[in-house]
């Protein structure tokens, strides 16, 4: 017989009312589920600091903690998603910093490795050898001049606007004769049409005279390749007369350049005083011209008679020492012009080298239109005593230049370029920055030029000796913006 149900109450438990006991899950209130989430994710660490940094300034600003707390909350109520793409964010940002941070720690080695090896020979480093002081030559100021009273010095350096540093500066010289050039730099100096030295000649070069390391600051056209030019000749005269040069002897001087217009053109001042030298009866001064776009034959030969001065760029003065055509056991004179921008066009490791190839000590001149951090390391760690020759400001154009700046968008620069030539006379230089655009606007002016006009574009080392009597205006890439000094 089957047994009757009885009547149960809804406050007693069953069975699978207890083993749903069993399984049962407590409620986790939101707050909660969101912290575990958040632990789970790894990110409760980085919320908590943030949660009290919120809270410090908050404190701070605001007494009001609710305030805080609500903040809080509308800054942290994310979907996972977003705490998701937060978090990769976050780990991507950490793994590039930790990237960038590896980076710089080596650029600073590599930093303060290239700032420790000092510009000196292998044979100087190796020995340990430490100059202190410059280079003694034979030429001396004359005694009208060393007789006047350093404030009369002063006043002539504050006259010309010369700002000098260093210790035991020579005094300034206002005349070539009291310079003591001889009659063939005099009239070398005549037939270029110049009468009296600039500023920078007046302070520079008595103190290259005198065997002073020098630091020459100027702004462009304002004659300082004279003032490293004219005394390496002196300098190699008096050798000559002393020890003529013999078969592959030299050089004694050496000029780096960061161009080879540049070069060239201080390669053609050199040349042009050592010819009225030579018609003045003084010995030949040979020269040479290491660049690139020239055959290395021409500079050899002059390099196999026992050549005095070279003028060079950075590369090919690196491929000749590297195949040992050319040697520096003799050279006893070093000048970087335009040093900046040597450094600039990322030199920096060739002119180190290259002072490695030094077997004594050297008269250093560095001339430069700025006074950035790397040419003062340059200058700590290879000039002796330097001098510092400041004129003017430093990169400002030349002040006998007249600058006009006429704003104009870019797809109207060809056109009102036009206007510019037909109201300027010639003979007029166009500067443009890329081969492309010299081309395009020697085709449009040659489209729109006058009968009577002639246009010539340049390119390379050979059409830029070109002069203006082939053509009224000149279109050029910036390689002649250098004015010859």
């Amino acid at each position: 017989m089957s047994e009757v149900p009885v009547k149960r109450y809804h406050r007693e438990k069953s069975s699978e009312s207890e083993e749903d006991v069993d399984n049962y899950e407590p409620y986790i209130p939101v707050k909660e589920r969101k912290k575990q989430k958040l632990l789970k994710l790894g990110r409760l660490g980085q919320v908590a600091a943030e949660a009290a940094a919120e809270t410090k300034s908050s404190s701070e600003n605001d007494p009001d903690d609710e305030a805080s707390q609500e903040e809080w909350g509308r800054r942290y109520n994310v979907s996972l998603l977003d705490q998701h793409s937060e978090l990769k964010r976050i780990a991507e940002a950490r793994a590039l910093s930790a990237a960038e941070r590896q980076a710089k720690e080596e650029e600073h080695i590599l930093k303060s490795v290239a700032q420790n090896t000092a510009l000196m020979g292998v044979a100087e480093l190796a020995k340990g050898i430490q100059y202190s002081e410059p280079i003694k030559t034979s030429w001396r100021a004359p005694r009208c001049v060393l007789d006047l009273p350093e404030s009369r010095h002063d006043l002539v350096r504050q006259d010309l606007r010369i700002l000098v540093e260093g210790e035991d500066v020579p005094p300034p010289i206002k005349t070539f004769q009291h310079m003591k050039f001889p009659k063939g730099i005099l009239r070398g100096l005549e037939a270029k049409g110049i009468k009296s030295p600039t500023p920078i000649q007046v302070q520079g070069i008595p103190a290259v005279l005198s065997g002073r390391d020098m630091i020459g600051i100027a702004f462009t056209g304002s004659g300082k390749t004279l003032v490293f030019t004219l005394p390496i000749i002196m300098f190699c005269v008096e050798q000559e007369v002393k020890m003529p040069f013999i078969r592959n002897e030299g050089p004694y001087g050496l000029i780096i350049c960061p161009s080879r217009e540049l070069a060239k053109q201080t390669h053609d001042i050199i040349l042009h005083f050592v010819k009225h030298l030579k018609m003045t009866g003084s010995p030949e001064i040979r020269s040479c011209l290491a660049i690139g776009g020239v055959a290395v034959s021409e500079c050899m030969e002059v390099v196999q008679r026992g050549v005095h001065i070279m003028v060079a760029t950075p590369g090919r003065l690196m491929d000749m020492l590297d195949k040992k055509m050319v040697r520096l056991n003799v050279c006893r004179y070093l000048c970087m012009d335009e040093a900046d921008r040597m450094i600039d066009m990322g030199f920096e490791e060739d002119v180190r080298t290259i002072f490695s190839y030094f077997a004594g000590q050297r008269q250093t001149l560095l001339f430069s239109a700025t006074m950035p951090r790397k040419i003062q390391n340059f200058a700590r760690s290879a000039l002796v005593k330097p001098v510092t020759v400041n004129v003017g400001r430093a990169g400002a154009a030349s002040l006998s230049v007249r600058q006009e700046l006429e704003p104009v968008k870019a797809e109207a620069r060809t056109v009102h370029l036009l206007h510019c030539l037909q109201k300027t006379p010639p003979p007029v230089l166009v500067f443009a920055e890329r081969k492309q655009h010299v081309d395009a606007i020697h085709e449009y002016l040659l489209l729109k030029g006058e009968e009577h006009t002639q246009f010539q574009s340049t390119n390379d080392t050979v059409d830029s000796e070109l002069i203006f009597d082939q053509g009224d205006v000149i279109i050029s890439l910036p390689r002649w913006s250098s004015g010859k000094n």
